[in-house]
């Protein structure tokens, strides 16, 4: 009994330790994930800004071809 009692503060201080590098790695991986989100939300605004300046072009592009067309006949 003694022998195990004696071992048990060596094995909280170690579980302290991993507990602390446990939250040490979620703390980064959660870092990590919050930047992935920002990089996203940046991605998805861009994409938006793209559909939008494509389908601009592409209504021009439609209007001109009406307007070549017409000239034509």
């Amino acid at each position: 009994m003694a022998f195990e009692e004696a071992d048990q503060p060596a094995e909280q201080g170690s579980n302290e330790m991993d507990n602390a590098v446990n939250l040490a790695q979620v703390r980064a991986e959660l870092s990590y994930l919050n930047r992935l989100d920002e990089i996203r939300e940046t991605n998805v605004a861009s994409l938006k800004r793209l559909k939008e300046a494509r389908d601009a072009l592409l209504g021009r592009g439609s209007e001109v071809a009406a307007i070549s067309t017409s000239r034509r006949s």
